[in-house]
Order: C-alpha cells, then structure tokens, then sequence
C-alpha cells in the first residue's frame, strides 16, 4: 500500500509520500501518518536510511526521525510493534532522543508499557502513546491511499479532517512509574 498525503496542518503545507516495506500492515502507514501530525514541528522524516550520519550505529531504522539542529537524533518514533530489545538499543545509542511508540489500542500499549516497568532498565525513557477506544478504527477508515488532511496536530491531538471526514483524538500516555 501506499499513501499519498497533502497536509495542510498548524498553518503549513507537505507532501507525504509513505510506502508500505515487506510484510509491513497498512496499519502502520496509517500510525506513521498520525506521527507527522503529532510531532509536525520535530519535521519527521519517514525515510530515513543509513545516509543519515545520525544513524551509523544502528542497524535498524526508526518509522519516523526527528533531527537537531547538529544533525543528531532528538525524536525516534516506532509505530504499531516493535521490541525491548530495539527500544534498548535505541535509549542507550541515542541518550537525548525522545523515543516514541504509538500503539493502536491502549490494550497492546498497556502490555507494552507493563513490559518496559517490569523487565527494561530505563522505562521512563520510553513514551507509549496509545488511540483511546475505536478511534484507530476511525482513523484507519479515513485514510486512503490519496490522503488529504486540513487542521491542527501536535502532542497528544489531531484535529482537522481527514479526507473529507473531521476527526479529533487526543492520545493517551501511558506514563512510567515514577523513579
């Protein structure tokens, strides 16, 4: 699958193109197109690849990138599933990133954040953010393979319509227990 998308968001317009990898659902096209509107002003690049000095140590690459100033890894986000042990090296190669993962129900975002709480050694590294009830549902219904989005994002909140369609969520976080 593939994705084509005119955003007009927060007062400013792109153009996205995301294409699906091997065996990647369309599930996770439609949570990496909810990630350029929720960090729309981190300028995520959805194809980062090995070029990008930032990402010489690692040998996977993340489902959206936010880069410093300096070139370096400020945001990694990860979108549907994903594993501790790539989170583990993500925290420990990129010490300043914000690391993001975006889950589809709060069901499999709790069972990711019980999973980082019990058996990781830095969880309070780790943001889960997860679509409250149906509206991944929703979501997903709206978007197509051309895509047009008008509105406000960032955070936790997508408001705009989505292909003719409004739609507003805030996403939930599921926080790490206090150190």
């Amino acid at each position: 699958m593939k994705i084509r998308a005119d955003l007009r968001v927060n007062g400013g317009e792109r153009r996205l193109l995301l294409v699906s990898g091997p065996n990647e659902l369309d599930a996770r096209l439609a949570n990496k197109l909810a990630a350029a509107l929720l960090f729309w002003d981190d300028e995520p690049i959805f194809d980062a690849g090995a070029k990008i000095p930032a990402l010489a140590d690692f040998e996977f690459l993340p489902d959206a990138l936010g880069l410093d100033a300096e070139g370096g890894v400020k945001l990694w986000v990860e979108c549907s599933t994903t594993t501790v042990h790539k989170l583990t090296k993500i925290t420990r190669r990129a010490p300043r990133a914000r690391v993001i993962v975006l889950k589809e129900t709060e069901r499999d975002a709790q069972r990711l954040r019980s999973e980082l709480d019990s058996g990781f050694d830095r969880p309070e590294r780790v943001e889960v953010l997860a679509w409250p009830g149906d509206s991944f549902k929703a979501w997903r219904a709206a978007v197509g393979e051309t895509t047009e989005v008008y509105g406000e994002a960032g955070g936790l909140s997508i408001n705009a319509v989505v292909n003719g369609v409004p739609f507003a969520v805030d996403l939930r976080r599921l926080a790490a227990p206090a150190p």
